[in-house]
């Protein structure tokens, strides 16, 4: 019995230290992939900064490992935008508000995506993920306008003089979040079926579509009235501080339009297969 114990015990040793191989393995590949993400994405700007990639590995680690891989991840993230030199300009006007803010909303978008998945992943692991890679552009960037309330709010007073924006709050939303936010938003959004399949998720394929479809028409519908609204401005002879504004709120615009479609076009077809399932 005693030696039966042992061997149970012995077993159980072996599989948790496997299991913990595994996850630092894991964590070392997705650490790897959130670095390079994170330095092509300096590369993808739309106004002054750039389209944030790792978030997506970030949803990814968050669901396969924990909420504090999550968080690692996420603070990986950030020091990659600071040593980038990504965030160049804050660093010229207060350099602590700028590391505070930035890892701020790293570890948070991280932390945040992890415990959203662990709270619904109980209920619909489909959803979980969706949510998860929702949250995690939502917090990145609501952290974000924070700390430039709390630390550069006059600077940014002083940059939104230069431009047709109305108010500095104004400024901040059309020229420095609001394009980005909704490209890494439609970008999580889109690849959330990719992670779920990664994850090994086997949920009613049908009711997947449906959200997935539904979710995606909601992101097309938001990301196409804010180009028009922004080709409206430029057709106007705004300043919005990007070159060929037109063309490029005409493209958005178009883009937007073809994913609302699209996700219609999902949502419909997963209901009609739900019902003749259901018969």
């Amino acid at each position: 019995m005693i030696q039966a114990t042992t061997s149970v015990m012995g077993s159980n040793g072996r599989n948790t230290g496997k299991e913990q191989v595994r996850k630092l393995t894991l964590a070392a590949m997705l650490t790897a992939v959130v670095v390079v993400l994170a330095l092509l994405g300096t590369a993808i700007r739309f106004g002054t900064f750039n389209v944030n990639l790792a978030l997506v590995p970030i949803v990814i680690g968050a669901a396969l490992l924990g909420v504090w891989y999550g968080a690692w991840f996420g603070f990986v993230n950030a020091m990659v935008i600071l040593l980038s030199g990504d965030a160049g300009p804050f660093i010229a006007v207060n350099a602590l508000g700028t590391v505070i803010t930035v890892v701020a909303k790293g570890v948070l978008a991280g932390l945040c995506s992890g415990l959203v998945y662990r709270a619904m992943q109980k209920h619909n692991h489909y959803a979980a993920v969706l949510l998860a890679a929702l949250v995690c552009p939502v917090v990145n960037t609501g952290v974000f306008l924070i700390g430039c309330r709390l630390f550069f709010w006059k600077t940014l007073s002083q940059w939104a003089q230069g431009t047709d924006a109305g108010s500095t709050f104004s400024y901040v939303i059309v020229f420095l979040v609001g394009v980005n936010f909704l490209l890494e938003v439609a970008i999580n959004v889109i690849l959330a079926p990719v992670i779920a399949r990664l994850l090994g998720f086997s949920e009613d394929k049908n009711v997947s579509m449906i959200t997935y479809g539904a979710v995606l028409a909601a992101v097309g519908l938001g990301i196409l009235i804010f180009s028009l609204v922004l080709l409206n401005r430029a057709a106007a002879g705004e300043n919005l501080g990007v070159e060929k504004p037109e063309t490029r709120y005409t493209v958005m615009a178009i883009v937007s339009g073809v994913v609302l479609a699209g996700g219609s076009a999902l949502a419909a077809f997963g209901a009609i297969r739900r019902k003749k399932t259901n018969g």
